[in-house]
């Protein structure tokens, strides 16, 4: 079946009309709130581009090497714990719609959790290598962007498909949506990046705000209400991101 980026934006839309406060409860409690938190509690990694030097015995080196474990030592545990809540909140969202024929939001948060480590496993087996290659084209965004977008689209049905497929192991999960997209990369590319990139204009002004009051003097009042825009964003994100999912698993599983 071939889509068309219409149909997928008008199938999102519609469920977002139909179910607007329970998706804005959901995303507001596992993705926007365990992001705020982050944003505010745990400071940025350290800042390795103004170490050029790998010598141990650089004093330049030994002091990033140090804040690096200091940070690793403080901080490690919050973020891959938010990390955890985020993928449980992106996989609730689907649930609403997949764990089952009509489901209630408590059996949808029960599911999600039970599927959870599986869908960790999913992510982490095309995630870690796509970031991987994400930092060795660094210096080429025109190639980088468009490959990322393709990938993702490819893996978009990963969710879905631990949802309404199961019983489904990860790896076959992945392999579902691979073959599922096989037909509609680039229409699916296009939304992919559509989300993204209005999570990011979304986000530049106050990511600039928030790092400027860091640097010059932070203002506990107008860095809350930065990072609030910066995880009402990628909440947004998240929400959107879902929707298309179940919009393009239905379109597909039904043709």
């Amino acid at each position: 079946m071939r889509l068309r980026a219409t149909t997928i934006y008008a199938d999102a839309w519609g469920l977002w009309r139909a179910d607007w406060s329970i998706l804005t409860a959901a995303a507001g409690m596992f993705v926007f709130l365990p992001r705020l938190g982050l944003s505010l509690l745990v400071p940025e990694f350290p800042d390795m581009s103004k170490v050029t030097s790998s010598n141990p015995d650089d004093p330049a080196f030994r002091a990033l090497a140090a804040a690096v474990s200091d940070w690793m030592q403080h901080y490690a545990l919050p973020v891959i714990g938010d990390a955890l809540v985020e993928w449980f909140g992106a996989l609730a969202l689907v649930a609403i719609y997949l764990a089952a024929r009509r489901a209630l939001v408590g059996e949808a948060l029960l599911t999600s959790l039970r599927l959870l480590p599986r869908f960790v496993l999913a992510m982490l087996i095309w995630q870690v290598p796509m970031g991987v290659l994400a930092f060795l084209l660094l210096p080429l965004p025109f190639v980088m962007v468009p490959l990322l977008a393709l990938v993702m689209a490819r893996m978009l049905l990963i969710t879905p498909a631990i949802l309404a497929a199961r019983p489904i192991g990860a790896a076959v999960a992945i392999g579902r949506s691979f073959t599922m997209t096989r037909g509609n990369m680039l229409v699916l590319a296009s939304v992919t990046l559509s989300v993204i990139i209005a999570q990011y204009l979304i986000q530049i002004p106050f990511l600039a705000l928030d790092q400027w009051l860091v640097k010059n003097g932070p203002n506990p009042v107008a860095r809350l209400i930065a990072d609030t825009f910066v995880a009402g964003a990628i909440a947004l994100a998240a929400t959107a991101t879902a929707l298309i999912q179940v919009a393009v698993w239905r379109r597909l599983s039904s043709s």
